[in-house]
């Protein structure tokens, strides 16, 4: 289980969390979701160790972030939405040296399960420079499966991808979470629609955590996109 207690975070004067809290269990995917500058990213950082909170505590399969940083990250799997890939590197080589860092023995089987996933064996020899953004995507993604971890994070997972490899990667999502946690940050609301549960953040604070049928009921049409419309507004009104 995951669990985020009260996350606190400023830079400068402005708050980017406030007290944000929820908890994550196995067989879920979670669709997390806000307004630009709401505090996703800061969020999942935070959750992954790249940034320390001002306060409250990350506890990742009891493991706290903060003070067992180490343990906390065994169990993680994160892909950033900015891209981490190196591209002078094959596939291969850069999924290889990515198992170094894990210390995976059986690289050479990790790497091949990986890129079955993610639907890239055929890529593996290719430069990654050479790639379309989707393979590319892919890669990322595969890189973070290598040690099979039981939470999976993903920003802006499908941004910039045509439809048949959103379609893939929202399967693959769906399939992942069967018996690990998948926490998604988009703002492709199809990508959410795929979710059990909608964590919705508004000014650094969890406005709404609660299943995606919940979720859509402030809509009168129970849709997805008109229900975030609405909390965005009502929320626009209170400032």
């Amino acid at each position: 289980m995951i669990e985020v207690s009260n996350i606190s975070k400023t830079f400068g004067s402005k708050n980017a969390l406030n007290d944000a809290s929820f908890t994550l269990r196995p067989g879920e995917i979670a669709a997390l979701i806000g307004e630009n500058g709401a505090g996703k990213s800061t969020l999942m950082r935070i959750m992954s160790g790249y940034l320390q909170a001002d306060g409250g505590s990350v506890l990742i399969f009891g493991k706290n972030v903060e003070y067992d940083r180490l343990g906390a990250l065994s169990h993680i799997g994160y892909v950033p939405e900015i891209s981490s890939l190196y591209g002078d590197m094959t596939v291969y080589d850069f999924l290889r040296w990515i198992a170094g860092l894990w210390q995976i023995k059986n690289y050479n089987e990790a790497i091949f399960d990986a890129a079955r996933h993610m639907q890239i064996v055929e890529v593996l020899t290719d430069k990654i420079d050479s790639l379309s953004k989707g393979f590319k995507k892919r890669v990322e993604i595969a890189s973070a499966l290598l040690h099979t971890p039981d939470l999976l994070i993903l920003d802006e997972p499908t941004d910039g991808l045509d439809p048949n490899q959103k379609h893939d990667i929202r399967q693959f999502m769906k399939k992942y979470a069967q018996k690990n946690i998948v926490l998604v940050s988009t703002h492709v609301l199809e990508d959410a629609n795929i979710a059990d549960r909608v964590i919705m953040l508004a000014k650094g604070s969890v406005l709404r955590d609660t299943s995606i049928d919940e979720f859509k009921k402030v809509s009168h049409h129970k849709d997805l996109s008109e229900a975030f419309r609405i909390l965005s507004k009502q929320q626009q009104e209170q400032k």
